[in-house]
């Protein structure tokens, strides 16, 4: 147990053992709930294996005591006016722990993160260099590079999510990090031959090593958050792990600072000698994340972080029948992949819309970079500010994509020369549209786990993933219709955001998990199972 180990400190187990003894007489209140069911605070268990706490001071606001948590469980159907056990509850003590270790399992899997993302996109912020520096590339090659990606994802993502959750967090994010570490060795084996086939061909399986970890990279952040952080801490967990993930497309938009263009002079070899050194660097880089998951990568803490962390979840299959009969997940989701889908696709081939505009390769660097840190930190304030205030997920969503929505359509305005292009408007425009509707995403997961829940955690979160990369699937196939061009992209965008504003208003909000968490049983629409 890590001595810098802090503990939530809850119940008052004197009270608590006065309470059972009260509601003895009442039949069901000895039998706990299936969902809360814990054997060594039954009210049949034995002296010994029952939690004990010191009284609560009179100054204490919360059930909060030397890390034993007292569950309230909700019996109104058996309270009758004067009952003694008219507050509607059941204590059950439970005991909940954090530990500092909770960061770095945070910390590496988010360096993962935003790894995989950064090989994901790779080539789009060098297509000028890439196609001048190896035959028989261009911008239907970079495209298929992150089309990978997607195509990985929605045909992995149902045995992805399968692994973690038969097989815990480990070995779900060893299977990543070895998956990651061997398409990026296997890519610089071409540079011992001259074959630009056999380096293109290596490039695709890349791609496709790449692309499978983006399944749990992506579905995996809830699942983190719900095993190492409290409930107070959860939904800026999830944005921490895929900001950092959204941050991997920074660090690509600056291998334009490693790789000339051709637009500098640079000769075809001096830009494949720097591709080559580029691609060692993510080779080396690939290897040391892999062997630090190896050496340390705890499953879960000793003791949960929270009452519901206590709880079993669902296996898979019954997960996906719970979340495939839930009328409110499916609209959640549909919201989700629409809104996040088209921009997250279209920062991989970014290059191509600022063309039009008068922007290349190197200017949009700076453009993709901005978006990306900005949208980073607009993220990471709405996830705090989600959990700091609760129960106002869906107005949040609702804000963000209306904003979301004018960005897209001044820079669809830009784009069709209906006002005067200049360089401010171009960076605001993108930069706007890109953080808004990243900044949903957290938002997003938290509310689908919520009304979910006991589902797992990684089994929603793959559902949205799946269908996000479903519809950034589908944008990135367009590209190889003939002669289509780039300015559809501006309409789709801004069409994006209000088709995904309808599903969002039909969605009734539930916080099931959140409301047993804080003792407020009352209003959560949990069920039994």
């Amino acid at each position: 147990m890590d001595g810098t180990e802090n503990s939530l400190l809850s119940g008052n187990g004197e009270s608590s053992s006065k309470h059972q003894a009260t509601c003895s007489n009442n039949p069901s209140s000895s039998t706990l709930p299936q969902s809360h069911h814990n054997p060594t605070t039954s009210s049949q268990s034995s002296p010994s294996n029952t939690l004990k706490s010191p009284p609560r001071t009179s100054s204490s606001t919360e059930d909060e005591v030397d890390g034993v948590v007292a569950v309230k469980v909700h019996h109104p159907q058996h309270n009758t006016p004067g009952d003694p056990c008219d507050d509607n509850s059941l204590l059950e003590v439970k005991e909940t722990r954090l530990y500092f270790r909770r960061f770095w399992v945070l910390f590496i899997f988010s360096i993962m993160a935003l790894f995989q993302d950064l090989q994901w996109i790779t080539w789009g912020p060098i297509d000028d260099s890439v196609n001048a520096a190896f035959h028989g590339w261009g911008s239907s090659t970079v495209a298929m590079m992150a089309n990978w990606g997607t195509i990985s994802f929605v045909t992995c993502i149902t045995p992805m999510c399968w692994l973690m959750t038969a097989k815990g967090l480990r070995v779900g994010v060893l299977t990543c990090a070895a998956l990651i570490a061997i398409g990026t060795v296997v890519r610089i084996i071409p540079f011992f031959t001259t074959s630009d086939t056999f380096f293109t061909v290596m490039a695709h399986v890349c791609a496709i090593c790449v692309g499978i970890p983006g399944t749990l990279v992506m579905a995996a952040p809830p699942l983190i958050a719900a095993e190492w952080f409290p409930p107070k801490e959860r939904t800026t967990a999830t944005a921490v792990a895929q900001v950092m993930n959204q941050l991997g497309s920074a660090v690509s938009y600056m291998e334009p600072l490693v790789v000339r263009s051709p637009s500098q002079g640079a000769t075809p070899e001096e830009i494949r000698s720097d591709i080559q050194r580029l691609l060692y660097i993510w080779a080396g880089a690939g290897s040391a994340i892999f062997l630090a998951i190896v050496i340390y990568f705890p499953p879960k803490p000793p003791t949960p972080p929270s009452r519901t962390a206590h709880e079993e979840r669902l296996d898979f299959m019954n997960s996906v029948r719970r979340m495939l009969r839930s009328k409110d997940v499916l609209l959640v989701t549909l919201s989700y992949g629409i809104v996040s889908g088209l921009p997250a696709a279209w920062t991989s081939v970014l290059n191509y819309s600022l063309k039009d505009l008068g922007l290349y390769q190197d200017e949009a660097m700076w453009v993709g970079l901005s978006s990306v840190i900005v949208s980073g930190v607009v993220t990471l304030v709405a996830g705090r500010l989600t959990d700091y205030v609760y129960g106002h997920i869906k107005p949040s969503l609702m804000f963000f994509i209306i904003c979301d929505i004018a960005c897209y359509y001044w820079f669809f305005l830009l784009s069709w020369g209906a006002i005067t292009i200049t360089k401010w408007q171009i960076y605001a425009s993108v930069i706007g549209g890109v953080s808004f509707s990243f900044a949903c995403s957290p938002l997003f997961f938290e509310l689908a786990v919520e009304i979910c829940y006991p589902c797992s955690e990684v089994s929603v979160g793959g559902l949205l993933t799946g269908t996000n990369n479903l519809v950034g699937l589908t944008f990135l196939f367009i590209f190889f219709i003939p002669n289509i061009g780039f300015e559809w992209v501006t309409y789709l965008l801004v069409s994006a955001g209000a088709l995904a504003l309808i599903p969002l208003l039909f969605v009734k909000e539930d916080y099931s998990r959140s409301s047993i968490d804080r003792n407020n049983l009352q209003h959560s629409a949990y069920q039994r199972i």
